[in-house]
C-alpha cells in the first residue's frame, strides 16, 4: 500500500497506477472517496465488496469539466447551466451515458443514467491533468455506517484494503453532495446535500 500527500502529489505516477487497476482513497472537498477508474471492472468489484455494498446502488463519477462529462455523457442546455453554475462543487446530475466506456452494469442504473459530478478539491483537479478518464466516486465507508472526515480514521480503516491512500488531512464535516435529475425543465431531487433545493430551484427560475 502506497501513500501519496495530496498537496506534493506526483499526479502523473499515481494516474499511470491507476490506470493499471489499483483502488485508491483520496479527499474531495465533502469527504474521502473510494474510487478507481471508470473502466477497472475488478476494481469496481472491490469496492462493492469492501463497502459490502448492494450491486442495486451505483456509485457517482468524478469528471475533470464539463467537457469530459459530454464526452462520455448525453447532455442538455439546462443541465450544462447547472454544471457551468454550481461546479466545480458538490452537486451530481444523473445523466444517460453514450460512451462504451462507461457501459457497465456496475456503473449504469436501471434507467441508463449514471450520476456525474466535477469536484472542487485541488486534489482532484490536479489528478485530471495526467488522467483522461474519469473516477469512480464513493463515499470511503462501510455502505450504512457514518462518513469519515479524519485521515488517521481513513488510513486505520484502509490501509489493508486498497493499495493507494492520498493524505489530504482531515476534512470539515459535510452533508455530501446533492444529487438531482431533470426531466426537461422539471427537478427530481434525489438527495439534498452541501447545496440545497432552494438554491438550485432559484437558479432554475431565474434561466426562464
Amino acid at each position: 500500500m502506497q501513500i501519496f500527500n495530496s498537496g506534493k502529489t506526483d499526479y502523473a505516477s499515481l494516474a499511470m497506477l491507476l490506470k493499471d487497476g489499483q483502488i485508491f482513497c483520496y479527499p474531495t472537498e465533502t469527504l474521502y472517496g473510494l474510487g478507481c477508474t471508470v473502466d477497472n471492472e475488478l476494481g469496481l468489484e472491490r469496492i462493492y465488496k469492501i463497502k459490502s455494498r448492494e450491486k442495486e446502488k451505483k456509485f457517482s463519477i468524478l469528471f475533470k469539466d464539463l467537457e469530459m462529462i459530454r464526452e462520455f455523457c448525453e447532455i442538455g442546455k439546462i443541465e450544462e447551466d447547472l454544471i457551468m453554475n454550481f461546479t466545480p462543487g458538490p452537486l451530481s446530475i444523473l445523466l444517460r451515458t453514450r460512451n462504451e466506456n462507461l457501459a457497465n452494469k456496475l456503473l449504469i442504473g436501471l434507467n441508463g443514467k449514471i450520476s456525474c459530478r466535477v469536484s472542487s478539491h485541488p486534489f482532484v483537479a490536479g489528478l485530471f491533468k495526467s488522467l483522461n478518464i474519469p473516477i469512480v466516486s464513493t463515499s470511503a465507508n462501510i455502505s450504512g455506517s457514518k462518513n469519515i472526515f479524519s485521515f488517521k480514521t481513513i488510513y486505520n480503516t484502509f490501509h489493508n484494503l486498497v493499495d493507494i491512500i492520498v493524505d489530504g488531512g482531515d476534512i470539515n464535516e459535510s452533508m455530501g453532495s446533492t444529487i438531482i435529475e431533470m426531466d426537461k425543465n422539471d427537478m427530481k431531487l434525489i438527495r439534498e446535500g452541501d447545496i440545497k433545493e432552494k438554491e438550485i430551484t432559484v437558479f432554475l427560475n431565474g434561466r426562464n
